[in-house]
């Protein structure tokens, strides 16, 4: 028996909510950044936009599967808040390995998916 989760949209939080808290987590104005840092803090906020851009292009798409698509959409900027949240406290320039290595396998993913969601559209 294969059972299937559906995000309930009533539960999620919107895309504003999403994008204060990723906002909230970035370097604050005149911080110094590695550049590898640098590099990767870039990627993931193009990513992020990306990611809210689409959805909420998605928000007026009345077929019906954009809402699951959104809503994984959505999940993956939640990912994204926790991972900021748990390993950007302190700002990018002080970053961790595995973080990194968490960052880096978020934006392939999302990147991925985001790719193959903008061909459906």
């Amino acid at each position: 028996m294969t059972t299937t989760t559906i995000c309930d949209p009533r539960s999620a939080p919107d895309l504003d909510t999403l994008a204060r808290i990723v906002t909230a987590s970035e370097t604050p104005p005149g911080e110094g950044v590695a550049a590898v840092g640098s590099d990767l803090e870039s990627s993931v906020q193009r990513c992020r936009a990306d990611l809210i851009r689409t959805a909420r292009e998605l928000k007026r798409d009345v077929r019906p599967w954009a809402a699951e698509v959104r809503g994984k959409l959505k999940a993956a900027l939640a990912e994204l808040a926790h991972l900021l949240d748990w390993g950007v406290a302190d700002g990018w320039a002080s970053i961790s390995g595995p973080v990194t290595h968490k960052l880096e396998q978020w934006l392939t993913t999302s990147t991925r998916e985001l790719a193959a969601r903008r061909a459906l559209l």
